[in-house]
């Protein structure tokens, strides 16, 4: 099958949304096998991921306002990543692995997720990856460094799928694209 230049972005029904301790290794490509390290977070909504790849400088001028030399600016990518998902990996991805009590099923009732946002600190680095699929085709967008900076809104309603709506920043993320077209 030949490669589309065009892409869209899917996400693989596999799997498409992991974690992992900050540092771990990001895949070389986005069909290999993960390392154990990596865990998957749950599936995002049909929304996708939102890359903001935005740039920043700082100008730095003279005298007469005039612009003499750009230096880059500190702001970090961003990821927006809609998780339609409710599982306990979703709370320890979100709120901290500290945060979230499981309480295993009773005769009274089925397990509980229990989730304190009292005492959330300083979101802790980790690794975030996604992996997308196109025919043959694969793209991931990966980070060894990454913060959960951001929650939104959570709506809970009857007609639609819960979405924990995250923003993950980072100072740099890793994107390769593999067109799926091996040699024998």
């Amino acid at each position: 099958m030949a490669s589309n230049d065009t892409k869209l972005g899917g996400g693989l029904a596999s799997g498409m949304f992991f974690h992992a301790p900050a540092g771990t290794a990001l895949p070389t490509y986005p069909g290999e096998e993960l390392d154990t390290a990596w865990k998957t977070v749950g599936d995002i909504s049909e929304e996708g991921i939102v890359w903001n790849t935005a740039r920043s400088f700082e100008s730095l001028k003279n005298w007469a306002l005039e612009i003499k030399r750009l230096l880059p600016g500190t702001d970090a990518q961003t990821v927006q990543a809609p998780i339609m998902d409710t599982t306990e990996e979703v709370f320890k991805t979100l709120f901290g692995a500290e945060n979230v009590k499981k309480t295993p099923a009773t005769a009274d009732h089925g397990v509980l997720l229990t989730v304190d946002t009292s005492s959330m600190n300083t979101p802790s680095a980790e690794a975030f990856l996604f992996i997308m699929k196109d025919g043959d085709d694969m793209i991931m967008l990966g980070t060894e460094n990454g913060f959960i900076t951001e929650l939104s809104d959570v709506n809970f309603k009857a007609t639609d799928a819960i979405n924990w709506q995250s923003t993950i920043s980072a100072k740099s993320w890793t994107l390769v694209t593999d067109d799926g077209q091996t040699t024998v």
